[in-house]
């Protein structure tokens, strides 16, 4: 399915303007870093805090999330961009296969979060984190390690 859309837009506008604009994969590289400095940076001190290895009270770490959101949207877009720039090479990559099966992972453990944890922590102190906090917290970080690893690894693995 990939492959097939890969396909369908290698031809497009976009991809032609991605390609033949010289500067914009660097300036995209550049704010695709910085974005996930924010959704990691985030993230971090977030779910060890979750996880109850940070003392930081949960409703303080949260105010993070915005910042979070940002730095995932930016990397949303321009992921969408490095996609489109170069597709039939992504689609077909195991690394970033793997990687859109982390994030796909990492959003419905965010979406577990928001629904069945996020209510239930107004009663929760400091020391009263139930089990499911902490497999939460470290589901994100992990899925959110492996995303920056396996992203890291798209320019050097191939079609597995």
């Amino acid at each position: 399915m990939l492959e097939s859309f890969a396909i369908a837009i290698v031809d497009s506008s976009l991809t032609q303007w991605i390609q033949i604009n010289y500067w914009l994969w660097p300036v995209l590289e550049i704010a695709h870093f910085m974005g996930l400095s924010l959704l990691i940076g985030g993230l971090l001190i977030v779910d060890l805090s979750l996880a109850g290895l940070l003392q930081l009270q949960l409703s303080a770490t949260h105010k993070l999330l915005p910042v979070v959101l940002i730095g995932f949207g930016i990397n949303l877009v321009t992921g969408i961009l490095f996609f489109y720039g170069d597709p039939v090479r992504y689609s077909v990559n195991i690394g970033f296969q793997i990687k859109m099966c982390l994030i796909g992972l990492a959003g419905i453990n965010a979406l577990f979060y928001h629904w069945k944890l996020s209510p239930l922590m107004a009663d929760w102190n400091s020391e009263s984190r139930p089990p499911l906090a902490k497999l939460i917290a470290i589901t994100s970080l992990t899925a959110w390690m492996g995303v920056l690893l396996f992203g890291r690894l798209i320019p050097y693995v191939g079609t597995g």
